[in-house]
Formats: C-alpha cells, sequence, structure tokens
C-alpha cells in the first residue's frame, strides 16, 4: 500500500445491537474492510437510548459514520428516525438520509413515485379503513403486503389471494397484527431479480444482475420471497442466489434504466438494491421493491454482484465511502501501488477539525 500522504479517514460503524444480542456479522464484516483499506476505524452500538447514540459520536469525533443501523428500540420503522438524529447532529454519515428512507420506506408512496417517473411497478390496491383505491385494472391472484415492512415481515405463502373474501381477510389481519396499512398488488409469477446501485445520483454504477435460484421448488406452491427463504436454508435444493444468465441486452438495458430512475426518483444516496420480477407471461420487468441501505454481509446480493464484477468486498466498501467523501466534500483521495493493492483512501486534516 502506498505510503499515506495524509491522515486517513476516522470512521465511526454504527449499528444497532440489543442487550445480549450477538453481534450482526455485517459489522464486523464492514469493521475489517475498512481497516484494510487503512481507515482508524471505531464502533457505536445503540439499542433504545438517542443520548446514548450522541455521546458516542461525541466522544469519538469520527469524519464520518458508516450507518448500518436497520432498527431502533426494536422497531425497524425507526431506522428513518436514526438518519434523522444524524443529520439533526450534522453528523457526516453512508447510506440514503432522511428522505431517501422515508421514501422508500413506505412502499405505496414508492409506488406512485414510480409510476410518476414511469418505472414498471405491477399494479396496485390501497386501502384506507374499509374503502379502497385500484391504481390499474387489477387482476387475482394478488400479493399483499404490510405499507412499510422490511426484511419480509408480513410476507408468505398465506400473503397470495385468489379473491375479494381472501383479500379483505389478509388486510384486516396486517392491521390487526402489524398495525400497518396494507398495499395488494399482482403477483407477477416470473424470475426474481436484484440490480445493485453505487454511488452518486449523477454518477451511478448499475452492478451485475443477480437472480434467485429457487431450487427444488413446488411448482404448485406461489413463489414468495418470505424470510424462510431469504434466512433459510441454503443450498442447490433451496433457493439461492447466482449471478443472472440468459438476460438479453434488451432487457437488461431496461431492468438497468428502471433500477437508476428508482435510485434518483426515491433520493437514495451512496447503495441501494432493486428488487424485480420478470413476468413469464408477457417478459416485462416489474419493479417490486426499492431498498436503500441494502444488508451489506459478505454474501450478501451486492456482494455478490461487485465480486462479479471484478470488485473485492473491501473495494465495495470503499465505493459508498468515496460516494459519502463526494457529497461532504471530504476530498478522498485514493492512492495505489504498481503492485496492485488496494488504495487507501485519505482526508485532509482541516476538514476532519471542522466535522
Amino acid at each position: 500500500m502506498a505510503a499515506a500522504t495524509v491522515p486517513p479517514l476516522k470512521i465511526s460503524v454504527l449499528h444497532y445491537q440489543p442487550s445480549g444480542d450477538p453481534m450482526d456479522p455485517v459489522v464486523q464484516d464492514v469493521g475489517d474492510a475498512l481497516t484494510s483499506l487503512g481507515h482508524a476505524i471505531s464502533f457505536i452500538a445503540v439499542h433504545d437510548r438517542v443520548f446514548d447514540l450522541l455521546k458516542a459520536i461525541e466522544k469519538q469525533k469520527p469524519d464520518l459514520v458508516f450507518n448500518v443501523c436497520e432498527t431502533f428500540a426494536d422497531d425497524y420503522r425507526l431506522e428513518v428516525n436514526v438518519a434523522a438524529v444524524l443529520e439533526l447532529a450534522r453528523v457526516q454519515f453512508t447510506g440514503s438520509g432522511t428522505a431517501g428512507l422515508l421514501l422508500a420506506q413506505d412502499k405505496i408512496l414508492t409506488k406512485q413515485l414510480l409510476e410518476y417517473h414511469e418505472v414498471n411497478t405491477p399494479n396496485f390496491l390501497t386501502f384506507d379503513g374499509e374503502a379502497f383505491e385500484a391504481f390499474g385494472r387489477m387482476n387475482f391472484p394478488l400479493i399483499v403486503k404490510p405499507a412499510r415492512s422490511d426484511a419480509s415481515i408480513g410476507i408468505g405463502q398465506h400473503s397470495v389471494v385468489k379473491d375479494w373474501d381472501e383479500l379483505t381477510k389478509r388486510v384486516r389481519e396486517i392491521r390487526k397484527t402489524l398495525n400497518d396499512e396494507a398495499l395488494a398488488e399482482e403477483f407477477i409469477d416470473g424470475r426474481e431479480v436484484y440490480v445493485g446501485v453505487i454511488g452518486t445520483p449523477t454518477r451511478p454504477e448499475i452492478l451485475p444482475i443477480v437472480e434467485l435460484n429457487w431450487g427444488a421448488w413446488n411448482p404448485d406452491v406461489p413463489k414468495v420471497s418470505d424470510r424462510e427463504v431469504k434466512f433459510g436454508d441454503t443450498g442447490e435444493d433451496h433457493p439461492h442466489l447466482v449471478i443472472a444468465e440468459d438476460i438479453s441486452p434488451e432487457l437488461k438495458a431496461r431492468i438497468e434504466r428502471s433500477a437508476l430512475l428508482a435510485y434518483r426518483a426515491l433520493k437514495i444516496r451512496d447503495y441501494a438494491r432493486v428488487d424485480f420480477r420478470i413476468s413469464n407471461k408477457t417478459g416485462e420487468p416489474f419493479v417490486l421493491e426499492v431498498n436503500p441501505n441494502p444488508y451489506l454481509e459478505k454474501d450478501s446480493e451486492l456482494a455478490m454482484a461487485a465480486e462479479h464484477r471484478g470488485m473485492s468486498y473491501a473495494q465495495l466498501i470503499e465505493q459508498i465511502i468515496e460516494s459519502a467523501a463526494n457529497r461532504y466534500s471530504l476530498k478522498v483521495k485514493a492512492e495505489k501501488t504498481s503492485t496492485g493493492e488496494t488504495p487507501q483512501v485519505e482526508a485532509p486534516r482541516e476538514q476532519r477539525a471542522n466535522t
């Protein structure tokens, strides 16, 4: 690694940590990557006290916070509030801010914005009490989701409904058990693919397309990416991730264009994952969900796509750092040796002193 001409960045990794729970592997993965890149790192673990968060930041005085905190006080819907606190405290941090997290967290608002920007999404219904509003002509089967869920909470085989009775029953269940409104959209039977986007909105990079291989899935059971699919058993017979193949250049271009439009429309920063279904009937790609600050563990969709591009996990993390540094004018400088070693990122003393 090239000799440093200015000090490396001082970075605090912010993560959720309930008392007694093991640390999420992604925290150590990100920390190890930052260390390998020459940054000086520390960790900030938060659970349910804003005071503790602000106190730790004041003590550590980081140049940049690497935010992997997806929950607060056991409520995933408060992820956006963590970003809001950081913004109020004028702390510089990676990933999406309040606007991007808020827009993407509300699935109904997300779909309305995507439609406005002419991004293809399944036709859908929204519910207000017992009344509903349709956006496009609807055909059963439908899939019913909580409007503000995360990590497939509230989604399973029971989410696919075949008639109005099943639909109204599931809407009421979501309101009762999750204290949330419901979104129903046409169930798209087809290939499920994920597209990673990293970088600034003006100069983003689209990563290779990753596909969910369903393994030995029962063809009579609807393909629903529930928590069991995402976090259950792995192996060739079980759902697992692969690099997508047999996607025509025309379809690839359409998918990438939709991912980029979604990234910009929802005001997402630094990195995201956009989830698609490609209809078996029409071959059309539909955006199902847009995920700001997606999971960054070494085996994640984003890391797999980056590796296929020839980018190491540490280089993926550094791309995110560089995007954030560009936003805050940290004047990140990468230096490479002739041996091809990993670049080191550095920031000027005067920028760090003003943080």
